[in-house]
């Protein structure tokens, strides 16, 4: 089987150790990430989504990765769209994703193609409640966020 997309060494680019001192999300990835059990995350994943299973074919990008992705999308209340962005702007939601800086980001179209597979296997919705449940288990809950609302410039109108 070939690698997946993204899957480096675990030597870290030079950026990572900044990352740690100057995220406040860190704190909270680095604790949700020491508590799940990503490798039974992982096998149930790839019962479902097989893409990169093949040597045929682009490289995939890892289910893991994605479901990541995914998890920041739930906890946020964030679009696809805005998830791609968060992941592409946040160096912490990077990290919890184990992307390094310079790696591509998966796009809120494969995001939302690889969520759809899993709820079409119906295993979206158990994955996400397993996870609850470690963390319940460890007395924890996740207390969703909301979303970035970006600035932006708009053209004033004129009062004549």
């Amino acid at each position: 089987m070939k690698p997946y997309k993204n899957i480096n060494d675990p030597q870290r680019s030079f950026v990572s150790a900044y990352v740690e001192r100057h995220s406040q999300k860190v704190h909270f990835f680095n604790r949700v990430k020491s508590l799940i059990d990503w490798d039974a995350v992982d096998a149930e994943l790839k019962k479902v989504y097989t893409k990169g299973m093949s040597e045929k074919g682009a490289k995939a990008y890892s289910p893991l990765l994605l479901f990541r992705m995914a998890l920041i999308s739930e906890w946020y209340n964030l679009s696809d769209k805005q998830t791609e962005i968060m992941v592409n702007d946040s160096l912490s939601a990077m990290k919890f994703c184990d992307l390094r800086i310079e790696d591509s980001v998966p796009g809120h179209t494969t995001l939302y193609r690889f969520k759809n597979t899993l709820r079409k296997h119906g295993i979206y919705n158990s994955i996400l409640e397993n996870i609850q449940n470690n963390l319940a288990e460890n007395g924890l809950q996740i207390k969703k966020g909301r979303g970035k609302t970006d600035a932006k410039i708009v053209k004033k109108k004129l009062s004549k």
